[in-house]
């Protein structure tokens, strides 16, 4: 087997069926995309990662720690360096966008609440939101798009080392695919060091 060490997210099944597809090696550093990943294999790679609890006959590595060998605190501490972005952004539904931006940094940083606004004005300006407008939406009135930012702008301001963005791009129509495109980019402007992994749907399974 490879060396973990430079590993940001290693999956690999030890035996036959372990998780419906083969093994998933992704370095450290930069932006990958994962394609046409299939519901299943998804469902189990996402719970394995998420709780850091990868089933007994799967390898899970994440930021280069062999999570199965890892006991609990440490486990935690890994939990805090990564982000999930949902593909419909993942917002709490009773609260505004502003609210389920700035609910993680009120919890974890509170300090950091004085000077927030600009910094989340900037980034939704940056990916052609108004933010005036879109911050006291809740998010049943928000578009696809405007989801997916707001769950993007939460998770920056988190400033994690690893990113799994789920089907980033889906749903949306032609200049929010070509916006969306460039959230890889300005994370790892943030956080030079980061990893993000973009996971694409597989062809419809329903069939």
């Amino acid at each position: 087997m490879s060396a973990a060490a430079e590993v940001a997210l290693g999956y690999e099944p030890l035996a036959q069926g372990a998780g419906g597809e083969g093994r998933l090696w992704i370095a450290a550093g930069g932006s990958h995309v994962v394609p046409a990943v299939s519901a299943l294999f998804k469902s189990v790679l996402l719970s394995a990662v998420l709780e850091l609890k990868p089933r007994k006959d799967a390898r899970l590595v994440v930021l280069g720690a062999e999570v199965g060998a890892l006991p609990p605190r440490e486990r935690a501490g890994l939990r805090a360096q990564m982000a999930f972005l949902p593909a419909n952004g993942g917002l709490l539904s009773n609260l505004n966008a502003w609210e389920n931006i700035a609910l993680p940094v009120g919890y974890h940083t509170p300090a950091r609440l004085a000077g927030l606004a600009p910094e989340v004005y900037a980034m939704l300006e940056q990916f052609g939101a108004d933010p005036r407008s879109l911050l006291a939406r809740l998010p049943e009135e928000m578009t696809l798009y405007e989801r997916k930012l707001a769950g993007y702008v939460r998770m920056r301001l988190g400033r994690p080392k690893l990113v799994l963005a789920e089907d980033l791009d889906g749903g949306l129509g032609a200049s929010e695919r070509r916006r969306a495109a460039g959230f890889a980019g300005a994370y790892l402007a943030d956080c030079p060091d980061g990893t993000f992994i973009q996971l694409e749907d597989g062809p419809d399974e329903s069939g």
